[in-house]
């Protein structure tokens, strides 16, 4: 007990129903520090409340009525210290030990009604954990302070310039904005902040990159982990998905680093919640007069939809989109303000709907999905003509060499002679579009860009290496290994070596490489040891060219028993 500071010394009657030590305050109108850890009524607490008649207090504290009631709320809060292993014993252990969610709350707190009848279940759950030690993930403040510690303002200033121009109208920022008005904004959303500069430092220099980098990619996937639990959300969450869904080769240096199918997905369900797309998530027709507002709505709810019938048709797996919501994709058009750009997004959007309806089929009828891609080639002939068209040009033709892949596990020998000059055809219209119109804005590209070059160019190895004879008839074999060669060297050209071009590239040789071996080998930017192997991409971004199996001598053969996608949940 410790020494008597002016009063007689005693313990409250909590502490004398425990038989522990009672901590008295030594200060008027307080309860003992015991007590008051623990939020619960102290005998002291009364015998103190005025100097004036601290003797009536106590006599009023020590009536009947009042010790009957302090007694059962000793026992209640006894018996819940004990549930949650705070005994007695180890009470005056505690002091460090955060309250725990459950204690019970002053009956005389103003806020114990709400607490009582407001307490989520699971909330109340995760305070118990944490109190026992289980860590819970950062939460957004707190990550955004490691931000702010991790990018000083300068830094911070020179990645969100290089993020605006060139990447700005993906997300609906004016690329030619002022960076220094717009940093405040973006630094208030840790999650935004953190994927803008996880692009933009892929442009600044080799060592920031490799030091920065890594500690953005682990912030971004903890942000990410939290925010997809909480809705709504704000136009900072989509405009950072879609940022991470566009370039989630380059995020994390591996092919589909973030699984860019799974989150555009959890974006668009998001969408259905928050009022920022009411007017396009409703399926009653929008209007016909958009304001500037609306119509960035409008353009970052299509960019979403790109991305996500991106990887529908990269991974092989189903469409979380209905034909209503790709046909309200092109409401944009309609608009006086609609520019190039977003025109460009609205035809690349008809275009992979046009090839996943038909690869979701049971049975792909070759010339009826090939004549479907004819006439949305008709249809979009006046986007095809305008300027940096080049990249809708190059998605039509890997969505036709899609179907022709498709198509060769069930074609005939004779039928498959015509197949493979098409699919030889479209790969390298793919390759050649690619090297021909570099300009200022080629290591800029989305991550899908670089997709289907890869997958051209390993389309292109893998049919030299099982149809040789047959090519020979009829094309340049040693040139067709030498675009491979070309295209391996120009991708090694663009950007730093942690630009997902070089990554991409060295896939392609160690490709080429293995299946070309009497061939000139192609040059390498890496140790082979340094770089995944070429199943991280087949792998993770076109699942189905896990159709090529390895035999005994080393070669890929074609596999004839895995079907493009899972059956449809309709369907036995």
């Amino acid at each position: 007990m410790p020494p008597d500071r002016g009063r007689a010394s005693r313990a409250c009657a909590s502490c004398r129903k425990q038989k522990t030590r009672c901590y008295e305050p030594g200060i008027p109108g307080r309860a003992c520090l015991r007590c008051e850890r623990l939020r619960q009524k102290c005998s002291l607490f009364q015998a103190e409340e005025t100097d004036e008649e601290p003797q009536q207090q106590h006599m009023a504290a020590s009536t009947p009525g009042t010790d009957a009631r302090l007694e059962r709320l000793e026992k209640t809060v006894a018996t819940l210290l004990d549930r949650l292993g705070e005994g007695p014993l180890s009470a005056e252990h505690e002091s460090s030990r955060p309250t725990s969610a459950l204690t019970t709350p002053d009956p005389g707190d103003p806020k114990y009604k709400d607490t009582e009848t407001s307490a989520a279940p699971i909330m109340v759950i995760r305070d118990l954990a944490n109190d026992t030690g289980i860590k819970p993930s950062p939460d957004t403040k707190s990550l955004g302070m490691v931000l702010d510690n991790l990018i000083a303002p300068d830094l911070a200033l020179t990645l969100l310039s290089i993020f605006l121009e060139y990447y700005g109208r993906w997300i609906i920022f004016d690329p030619e904005g002022d960076p220094v008005a717009l940093l405040p904004r973006v630094r208030r959303s840790p999650i935004l902040f953190c994927a803008c500069c996880l692009i933009a430092v892929r442009h600044t220099s080799e060592g920031l990159a490799a030091s920065l980098a890594p500690k953005l990619y682990e912030c971004v996937r903890s942000l990410v982990s939290s925010m997809l639990l909480t809705a709504p959300q704000s136009i900072d969450f989509f405009q950072a998905t879609l940022i991470l869904c566009m370039w989630s080769t380059t995020v994390g240096q591996v092919p589909l680093s973030i699984d860019s199918w799974l989150l555009s997905g959890f974006a668009l369900q998001h969408s259905q919640s928050s009022s920022l797309f009411a007017a396009i998530t409703s399926q009653s027709q929008p209007h016909t007069k958009m304001d500037e507002k609306t119509l960035d709505h409008f353009c970052l709810w299509n960019h979403l939809c790109l991305a996500h019938l991106h990887y529908c048709v990269g991974t092989s797996r189903r469409s979380m989109l209905q034909a209503w919501q790709i046909e309200r994709c092109r409401a944009i058009v309609e608009s006086d303000h609609a520019i190039n750009f977003e025109v460009r997004m609205v035809a690349e959007i008809h275009l992979y709907w046009t090839v996943y309806e038909h690869l979701i089929e049971d049975y792909v009828d070759l010339l009826k999905s090939v004549a479907a891609l004819q006439t949305w080639r008709r249809k979009w002939e006046f986007v095809l003509e305008q300027p940096r068209s080049q990249f809708l040009l190059m998605g039509f033709h890997f969505s036709n060499l899609l179907l022709y892949e498709h198509a060769l596990k069930s074609k005939s020998s004779r039928a498959r002679e015509s197949v493979v000059s098409e699919m030889i055809r479209h790969s390298t219209a793919i390759v050649h579009l690619a090297m021909d119109t570099v300009d200022e804005r080629t290591r800029h590209l989305s991550d899908h860009i670089y997709h289907m070059i890869t997958f051209a160019a390993i389309i292109i190895c893998r049919l030299l290496n099982s149809y040789e004879t047959q090519l020979g008839l009829t094309h340049n074999i040693a040139e067709l290994d030498s675009l491979i060669y070309s295209l391996v060297q120009w991708l090694h050209c663009i950007g730093l070596p942690c630009h997902a071009a070089h990554t991409l590239g060295n896939i392609i040789a160690k490709v080429h490489q293995r299946l070309r071996p009497r061939v000139e080998a192609v040059p390498f930017a890496a140790p082979t040891d340094d770089f995944p192997p070429e199943e991280s991409f087949t792998n993770y971004y076109f699942p189905e060219f896990l159709g090529l199996g390895t035999s005994a001598d080393g070669n890929w053969d074609l596999l004839s028993d895995l079907s493009f996608f899972p059956p449809s949940p309709t369907k036995s």
